[in-house]
């Protein structure tokens, strides 16, 4: 098992920008292989530029080995109210989306993804969101699991091909004089 005191952990800034796309795209052709077609990566590859050049909603974070190879990513956003099986239940603007939270293999079960989604929840309550919102795919390696450790619950099984589960939590603010502490 590798120590976490040997990985760091950063905000992407503009000169991570491509090597984090890199890393995501590289990771999601290792899991998804041909259940998604190229001009469908080609499209994830950009929606991640924009999400990662809008600041004031969305945040992307890596965690980088020694040699500053980037081993891990995960991404917060407001969610776009785009998954037509969920139409109805985030009406609301405060709703944060978890997303691209990938792990390299040999960096697994040390508490990397667990220290991404610190950050990324730490995120979202400093901008104001009151729930994050993800959905994962059972065939992925750990997904499933992961998030239910992490507290997000089940709020739609869609039992598709592509073996689609929607989950939730809600975020813990505190709040004193109307201002979050």
């Amino acid at each position: 098992m590798r120590r976490i005191n040997s990985i760091n952990f950063s905000y992407v800034y503009k000169h991570l920008e491509k090597p984090t796309k890199d890393f995501i795209i590289n990771e999601y052709m290792k899991h998804y292989k041909q259940r998604i077609s190229n001009s469908q990566y080609k499209n994830l590859y950009e929606k991640m530029g924009v999400l990662i050049n809008q600041k004031d909603t969305n945040a992307f974070f890596v965690s980088y080995n020694e040699k500053r190879q980037i081993i891990a990513a995960i991404s917060i956003s407001k969610y776009d109210n785009r998954i037509s099986s969920l139409k109805n239940r985030y009406n609301q603007k405060n709703i944060a989306e978890i997303g691209r939270c990938y792990v390299d293999e040999k960096y697994r079960r040390c508490g990397v993804a667990s220290r991404l989604l610190n950050l990324a929840s730490t995120f979202a309550e400093k901008n104001g969101y009151e729930k994050m919102y993800l959905h994962t795919h059972y065939f992925l390696p750990g997904g499933f699991n992961f998030w239910s450790k992490m507290g997000f619950e089940i709020t739609l099984d869609e039992k598709d091909k592509l073996q689609t589960v929607h989950m939730e939590k809600k975020l813990h603010q505190i709040r004193y004089n109307n201002q979050m502490v």
